[in-house]
């Protein structure tokens, strides 16, 4: 897949994640949601994860525009998972969403920086299961999502 063409796939999911979030308030991002796993009990911890990730995949960036390796391949996901709801657990709803809006943006900068299809790990940023693919920035949205329009009764589409 091309560089282009992945952050046309990225804008869309984060367009359709946003409609998911349409008329939200802090009393329904809030409210505890028992799911199968339980991981993700409130629609606002979904929100603070994606943030959680993505903030991660700048810092990454950073790292290998310094000329150093990527760390994120050796986070532990559940430790991690569960360290980032419990850190925005007490934020604002209105915090969580300015950090989401604004890891957003700074990705799409970050990616900007590149020269045609070079990404973080080179042209395989792109692709799906390749090694340093972006591609879990999508999926996490695309999946959470529809957790989200599940919970709120919403028909969004993430295909």
């Amino acid at each position: 897949m091309s560089k282009e063409k992945f952050i046309n796939e990225f804008k869309q999911t984060r367009t359709a994640f946003l409609e998911t979030l349409a008329g939200l308030d802090e009393r329904e991002a809030s409210i505890a949601t028992n799911t199968a796993g339980g991981d993700w009990p409130t629609i606002k911890d979904i929100i603070g994860l994606i943030a959680a990730w993505e903030r991660e995949a700048l810092i990454a960036d950073e790292m290998i525009k310094r000329g150093e390796e990527s760390h994120l391949d050796s986070i532990n996901a559940a430790e991690f998972n569960q360290a980032q709801v419990a850190t925005r657990r007490s934020w604002p709803l209105k915090q969580v969403l300015a950090e989401f809006d604004l890891n957003y943006d700074a990705l799409l900068m970050a990616w900007d920086e590149y020269e045609g299809e070079d990404g973080p790990a080179g042209p395989a940023s792109w692709e799906k299961d390749q090694p340093g693919s972006l591609w879990p920035l999508i999926e996490r949205q695309q999946e959470f999502g529809r957790e989200i329009a599940r919970r709120r009764g919403l028909a969004v589409s993430f295909e």
